[in-house]
């Protein structure tokens, strides 16, 4: 039996593959790839780590949210204590819709790869206006009946 491996290289919404000894029973048509255009909608929903973690931090008094959603859906983004409390609601809020347009979400413009939308930070507040206690919070992204959660880190004032 002869070894074989195929790497996968993604650039910007375009999938490349690179073959290494791929032996000569394994044809093309064995192989496939399908090719997406970059179309400016996300491939799947994330939600990526939050930035600075932890925070605040020397540079930043808040934290950075992003996510990508990657289909029209119904969009809850909310802060819960590590009880599970809800500590404050920034998704859905009073000028944004609960359902969501496909697109990458958090920065400071929809193409941008740095920045943070001011609607999609966190300065360690609670919907009631309080400082929340120093520790760990749950950043939860709902999408339709999916969620996804990352922890981040509130160093205090």
């Amino acid at each position: 039996m002869t070894a074989w491996s195929l790497g996968v290289v993604a650039f910007v919404g375009i999938a490349a593959v690179t073959a290494a000894a791929i032996p000569s029973s394994v044809s093309a048509q064995h192989v496939s790839l399908v090719q997406q255009a970059d179309t400016g909608r996300p491939a799947i929903t994330l939600l990526y780590q939050n930035f600075p973690n932890p925070f605040p931090s020397a540079e930043s008094r808040t934290t950075c949210i992003w996510f990508d959603l990657s289909k029209i859906a119904s969009v809850s983004l909310t802060i819960h204590d590590v009880r599970g409390h809800l500590v404050r609601r920034l998704l859905p809020n009073a000028s944004s819709p609960s359902f969501l347009q496909p697109g990458r979400y958090g920065r400071a413009t929809p193409t941008a790869d740095q920045g943070c939308d001011p609607q999609l930070i966190w300065d360690g507040r609670a919907d009631d206006g309080s400082t929340v206690p120093r520790g760990v919070y749950l950043i939860r992204l709902r999408v339709g009946g999916e969620q996804s959660i990352k922890k981040a880190v509130f160093q205090g004032p």
